[in-house]
Parts: structure tokens; C-alpha cells; sequence
């Protein structure tokens, strides 16, 4: 695996074997939450679609999943569930996605898919969530309802009431943008050096999350990944931002041996960013699965 961004570059990767990293570029970022789109059905015709597609069942039993684009248009998806590729095209969170049968949570497939007219992996990040859409609805006959529930949120909220970034959080400058490799300078005690990333560009794997210049929409989204319910911004803050945040991943120490010594998310998130979360309940939307059916083999 590679060390940072690079041409080709992975929209999600899950092992699930334990402190397996998982990296995520930007110039691929499948963002967005329930409500950045039409609901996927047979019957949508709004969205773009792939010119060619191919879906088959994967029997490997292999753990390791991932799914990624490349230049020319390739979207490519292996060993995934339909679960996660419908989480993937809309950004959801696991509490976000409901219903439907049994099956779209372990029976595992792979796609390889192409649409013509992308020669970079960055003129396509966006594109590829939108085209998965149609193309779960055609070949999974997936029908999708929206909904509104009432669910346990964390709201990202700002750690001082006078407002301030913690020393690993700070506003973009877009006079900096200019397409260098720039590393924000590294979490003391920190067990990984800083990322270096070029403006519009993030990674995150277990315990580490950096970007730079990105909005933070994006470090919600990320934080939501690693927590039990769905986070909310409520920080009122807007523009570009940089972060690189560190803290030790839960689930990788609660079996250790030796527990390792480190910051949690949630104090990660207070002394390096400056931000807090706080537990609420708040009526968030939700996709439900009205249909979905095995794809025929190709």
C-alpha cells in the first residue's frame, strides 16, 4: 500500500482483520450524506451513469474488501457487500441504512465498471458515487425510501465558548494552494510523522485523519466513521481548513496485550482541533431499502 496520494487511489479499504490501515484520497472521496441526492430507484433517469459494468458474486471468503477509481474512467469494487456500496454512493452512516434482506449485509460481489471521458482520477471523485446510484438500481434492483428518524447524534461542536482551533486545526491559505506537498507540523507524541498533502487531499485510516484544504464536511464525515452514531456539524464554521489529528483507535487496544498509551477521538478531537462532541437526539434522515434482489450473473 501506498504511503500518501497518489494516481490511483482507494475510496474505502476494510480489513477485518485488526490494525489493517485504511487510506482515503480525496481526488476519489465518495462525500456526502443521504440528502446530497435523488433516491436511487429503476425509475430514476437524473443521474449519470456508467457505459459499461460488470457485476459478479465473489465466493473467495477472503476479509479484505476495497473499492477504488483510476484514470480513464474505471471504477472498480471487490469483495464488497451491497451494503457498503450503498453507503459509499450516498455517505452514509451504518445507523443511516435500513431494512432490506438479510443477504445485502454478507453476500459479497465485484464490480468493474467504466465511463468514458474521465482521464483523471480528479475529474471523476464525484462522478462515481452519482453513477454507482443507477447502476445499484439496475443491476440490484434496489428501490430506496427516505425517511426521517429520530436517533442518538454527535454534534461537532466548537471545545471553547470564545471559539479558537486547537494547535492541529487552522483555516486554509489559498495563496498556498498551489498544488505543493505541505505537512502540517506533527501531534506531539505522535506515533506517525505528519502527512504531506497537496491542497484538496485527506487520508484517514485508524487513528490518523489529515487534510488540507479541505471543508470540514469532510472531517465530519471521517469522524462519523469511527464513532457509534451519525456526527452532525454544528459549528457554523464554513471555508477550507487543514487538520492532522491523532489519537489511538479503540477497537486496536481493547484486546491488547499491552494497552497502548494515547488520546482518545474524543480528547484528539478537543486538544488538537478544538472540538467537541456532543451527544443529542435529533431526527436525521435515513435511507430504507423498499427492494433489492441477487443480480443476475453476467
Amino acid at each position: 500500500m501506498t504511503s500518501g496520494p497518489s494516481a490511483s487511489c482507494v475510496l474505502e479499504r476494510v480489513n477485518h482483520t485488526r490494525r489493517t490501515l485504511v487510506w482515503r484520497c480525496a481526488v476519489v472521496l465518495l462525500a456526502g450524506g443521504v440528502s446530497a441526492g435523488p433516491l436511487v430507484g429503476a425509475q430514476s433517469a437524473d443521474n449519470p451513469t456508467f457505459d459499461v459494468a460488470s457485476v459478479k458474486s465473489n465466493h473467495s471468503g477472503d476479509e479484505e474488501s476495497a473499492s477504488f477509481v483510476q484514470p480513464g474512467g474505471r471504477y472498480t469494487a471487490t469483495n464488497v457487500t451491497l451494503r457498503t456500496l450503498v453507503k459509499s454512493a450516498y455517505g452514509l452512516h451504518d445507523s443511516q441504512f435500513v431494512g432490506g434482506p438479510s443477504w445485502i449485509n454478507s453476500e459479497r460481489f465485484d464490480i468493474i465498471a467504466k465511463a468514458e471521458g474521465y482521464t483523471t482520477p480528479s475529474a471523476f471523485r464525484d462522478q462515481a458515487r452519482l453513477m454507482l446510484r443507477p447502476l445499484l438500481a439496475d443491476r440490484f434492483k434496489l428501490v430506496l425510501r427516505r425517511e426521517r428518524r429520530t436517533l442518538p447524534v454527535y454534534a461537532l461542536v466548537l471545545a471553547k465558548s470564545g471559539g479558537g482551533f486547537g494547535p492541529q486545526f487552522h483555516r486554509s491559505n489559498a495563496r498556498d494552494c498551489n498544488g505543493s506537498l505541505v505537512a502540517m507540523a506533527t501531534v506531539a507524541g505522535a506515533a506517525e510523522p505528519a502527512v504531506p498533502l497537496p491542497c484538496g487531499a485527506e487520508v484517514y485510516r485508524p487513528g490518523h485523519l489529515a487534510a488540507r484544504g479541505m471543508a470540514l464536511s469532510n472531517l465530519v464525515l471521517n469522524v462519523s466513521r469511527w464513532t457509534d452514531r451519525v456526527v452532525v456539524d454544528r459549528t457554523g464554521l464554513e471555508g477550507k481548513f487543514d487538520w492532522d489529528l491523532q489519537w489511538i483507535p479503540e477497537d486496536l487496544t481493547r484486546d491488547s496485550i499491552v494497552a497502548l498509551e494515547g488520546p482518545s477521538l474524543v480528547a484528539a478531537l478537543r486538544d488538537q482541533a478544538g472540538f467537541r462532541l456532543e451527544g443529542q437526539r435529533r431526527a436525521i434522515e435515513v435511507l430504507a431499502v423498499d427492494r433489492a434482489e441477487r443480480p443476475e450473473p453476467d
